[in-house]
């Protein structure tokens, strides 16, 4: 969706001068737009699956870019090209990997949506301090990437019905409805 990346890349705060690691090339095409704005040279993205990196790798080449493509995991980010002004998750994850700290520049930053297990999710704008540690604030935007692979909640085992005694619950279940909740959860 063209508008959900303007708004992500928006989110970031790219400037003219940036270098940036994208995690989760997918199609392409916000690395073409990245590559327009900064050029080629200044973007690294990184894309899990072969296939789809491929297809992202013949799009850029069609249209004249070709900037740093790895075929790898992006949870990992992508030491040889940092350290980067701006990291930007274009796939959901449940927690900042350490690696990424360490690659953003003192005063650099990471945008990542967040989600959790239960469906809850955030959209996170971090900046990287320089004692390792990053900070921010959730943006108002609600945005959805598919979720980075290991990530992925785990497989529900099958529920044993009617075994236990029923107790009053300590928590309202109601607080699911609410989205912080979720998220919270």
């Amino acid at each position: 969706m063209p508008g959900l990346v303007v708004r992500m890349l928006e989110a970031a705060g790219i400037s003219d001068d940036d270098t940036v690691l994208e995690v989760g090339t997918g199609t392409g095409y916000s690395t073409a737009l990245m590559c327009h704005r900064l050029g080629p040279a200044a973007v690294t993205s990184v894309e899990y699956d072969p296939v789809v990196a491929g297809r992202a790798r013949e799009a850029l080449a069609a249209v004249g870019y070709a900037p740093t493509l790895v075929t790898g995991d992006g949870l990992a980010g992508y030491d040889k090209n940092a350290e980067y002004d701006r990291l930007i998750a274009a796939c959901s994850i449940r927690y900042v990997p350490l690696p990424w700290l360490w690659q953003v520049r003192d005063g650099g930053t990471i945008t990542a949506p967040l989600s959790g297990w239960l469906g809850g999710g955030a959209f996170a704008h971090l900046t990287l301090a320089d004692d390792g540690t990053a900070d921010g604030r959730f943006l108002p935007d609600d945005l959805h990437f598919m979720t980075a692979r290991p990530h992925g909640r785990p497989p529900l085992a099958s529920p044993h019905l009617g075994i236990g005694e029923p107790r009053d619950g300590r928590v309202d279940p109601r607080v699911l409805d609410d989205r912080t909740g979720v998220f919270v959860a």
